[in-house]
């Protein structure tokens, strides 16, 4: 009867603990746009309600990770299968600063084979701590990032003046 008892407090505490882990995740309603640009498609995404005051205080520089599609079509698009394979990678990339929070996705933009993902992050971030752990869950995907020079929300909100047009109501990408 003991061991009843333990084995279910134990599924019952594993059940607390992923309810809780699933609450605290962080869980992004994401914008999508498509556009041309130099005559080749270009696609657009970024989240929602992360552009807050405590947001520009806290994650001031901008970081930069570049993904190189191995399989793309010729105007740059990945393939539509390719894409798919590429879900859980996107995942690992976009929440790769929420734990501890050391920053916040703002865009993601895919153009000319590559999609890069600009986040705001705070400058204490060690961007390549971070990516260490995607680049061991995904070898086979092609990686760089870089800090820029430019002020991360300076950045975006540049960006958005140019393409705040055709913006497509908000998608979750998060299960």
């Amino acid at each position: 009867m003991n061991a009843l008892k333990i084995a279910t407090a134990v599924v019952l505490l594993g059940l607390v603990a992923f309810f809780v882990w699933r609450h605290l995740r962080p869980r992004r309603l994401w914008v999508t746009s498509q556009h041309t640009y130099e005559s080749f498609p270009l696609y657009l995404r970024r989240p929602i309600n992360v552009d807050t005051p405590a947001n520009r205080e806290c994650y001031p520089r901008l970081a930069v990770v570049t993904h190189e599609f191995t399989k793309r079509y010729p105007d740059g698009r990945p393939e539509p299968e390719y894409n798919e394979t590429l879900f859980d990678f996107d995942i690992a990339i976009t929440s790769s600063f929420d734990s501890p929070p050391r920053g916040v996705p703002i865009l993601v933009e895919t153009f000319g084979g590559f999609r890069h993902y600009y986040f705001c992050v705070a400058t204490d971030t060690d961007l390549a701590a971070s990516m260490q752990p995607v680049v061991q869950q995904f070898p086979a995907e092609k990686l760089s990032w870089e800090y820029r020079v430019t002020a991360g929300w300076d950045f975006l909100d540049r960006y958005s003046e140019r393409y705040s047009a055709a913006i497509s109501p908000p998608v979750s990408f998060q299960p």
